[in-house]
C-alpha cells in the first residue's frame, strides 16, 4: 500500500483533534462531569445519584443494625438520610445541568 505523506498525516491529525474537541464540548462539563448530550443520559444520572444515596445509605444502616442486633432502628435512619442526601444531590446535579433556571 501507498505510505500516507506528511500533508496527509497532518490532515489527519487536524481532524481527528478537532473531532475530539467536538466530543468533549457536547459531552461533559468540567465542573460535575454532568452528561448534557441528551434527556435519556439526563434521567438517569438523575435517577443513579438518588437510588445510590438511598441504597448506600440503607446498607450501612443494615450493617451497624446486623453488628449491634438493633433492628430495625438503624436502617430506617439511614434509609431516611439517604433519602435526603438524594435528593440534595440531584438538585446540585439539576442546578448544574440547567444554571440558568436556578436563582442565584
Amino acid at each position: 500500500m501507498n505510505e500516507p505523506t506528511d500533508q496527509q498525516k497532518q490532515e489527519f491529525k487536524a481532524r481527528l483533534k478537532a473531532a475530539q474537541h467536538k466530543r468533549d464540548e457536547s459531552s461533559w462539563d468540567g465542573q460535575l462531569g454532568v452528561e448534557r448530550s441528551g434527556a435519556a443520559g439526563r434521567a438517569w444520572r438523575l435517577s443513579v445519584e438518588m437510588v445510590a444515596a438511598f441504597v448506600v445509605c440503607g446498607g450501612f444502616g443494615w450493617a451497624i443494625d446486623t453488628w449491634l442486633d438493633t433492628r430495625p432502628v438503624f436502617i430506617l435512619v439511614f434509609a431516611v438520610i439517604g433519602m435526603v442526601v438524594g435528593v440534595y444531590n440531584v438538585y446540585k446535579v439539576a442546578k448544574a445541568m440547567n444554571p440558568d433556571d436556578f436563582e442565584q
